[in-house]
């Protein structure tokens, strides 16, 4: 079967509603497909119903952004808090996740607040900096053309970057990003996310596989990338994403390799985020015995 386990949906910071993506997976030829929105599952619900009318396998999921501090006192990423700015992005998929979940509502709720708190300071920068953005315009992009409740949308970067290229103040995302938005830039501001031990369990609790995803955005050597998924297996974690766009033919092999030794499940998916990213629905997919392996593990959970 060809699955894209890495999808995200208008609930986040995709541009194709939930119930959409089921057509749009089977007119890109997979047989299966998983809606992993950030930090929310208000996707799920419509996505399920529209896969299960069309025949398509649905994994229901979430990405979890999660702190790149508290891993343990000597680890690669445990750096000074006010260094925050300059971490690596840690984010886990959390695969088979029930909706309804109270564990996993409480770790969203935190993170949609935090978000919250976080969007207008970063809106507050921008305008220091002659970028002047409405974040009342940030809110109507984030809930345009959805029928979700726009209290469970996950507001963020990428729709303050797409404002930005809609004003001309920058060309693309990319550089909105590089520029003001990303870690260490212009307009940066960290927020308080949940610790891996934290977001794992809620992400079991809601009878989930966890899943560190594209481990390359960490940016770490490999030993200290092996250092990272060896504490994070210690913590609970059941699998790493090994496939994805951002990872050259070298980077998956050695990621394989990790799985193998600390007996993780291999992931993959084309992190597709509609027209807001230039990947393609089903350009990168899950090895074949993914979906079973994932299955099985959440079985554990439930």
């Amino acid at each position: 079967m060809r699955a894209d386990l890495h999808t995200h949906s208008t609930a986040s910071d995709g541009t194709d509603l939930p119930q959409d993506l089921p057509r749009l997976a089977k007119q890109a030829g997979l047989d299966a497909f998983a809606l992993t929105d950030h930090d929310t599952t208000a996707g799920l619900a419509p996505a399920a119903a529209a896969a299960a009318k069309l025949g398509i396998t649905f994994v229901p999921g979430i990405e979890l952004s999660i702190d790149a501090d508290p891993f343990a006192e000597d680890s690669p990423l445990a750096i000074e808090k006010e260094d925050q700015q300059a971490a690596g992005s840690v984010h886990l998929l959390g695969y088979h996740v029930r909706s309804d979940s109270e564990a996993l509502t409480i770790i969203e709720t935190k993170l949609r607040r935090a978000r919250e708190t976080r969007n207008p300071q970063i809106i507050d920068k921008l305008a220091e900096l002659g970028v002047r953005i409405d974040y009342q315009d940030v809110l109507k992009l984030a809930q345009a053309g959805s029928d979700d409740n726009p209290d469970e949308h996950a507001v963020g970067r990428p729709h303050i970057a797409q404002l930005m290229v809609q004003r001309n103040y920058v060309k693309s995302i990319h550089e909105a990003f590089a520029r003001y938005l990303g870690p260490g830039a212009a307009a940066y501001v960290p927020r308080e996310l949940p610790t891996a031990d934290k977001a794992i369990a809620a992400i079991h609790a809601a009878g989930g596989v966890a899943v560190l995803a594209h481990p390359v955005h960490l940016g770490l050597r490999p030993a200290d990338l092996e250092h990272t998924i060896a504490r994070l297996a210690d913590l609970g974690l059941d699998g790493i994403e090994t496939q994805h766009p951002d990872h050259e033919t070298a980077d998956t092999r050695k990621l394989t390799a990790l799985a193998d030794r600390f007996d993780l499940i291999t992931t993959g998916g084309s992190d597709y985020h509609g027209s807001r990213k230039a990947i393609a629905l089903g350009s990168v997919v899950a090895s074949e015995d993914a979906l079973q392996r994932l299955e099985d593990a959440a079985a554990a959970y439930t």
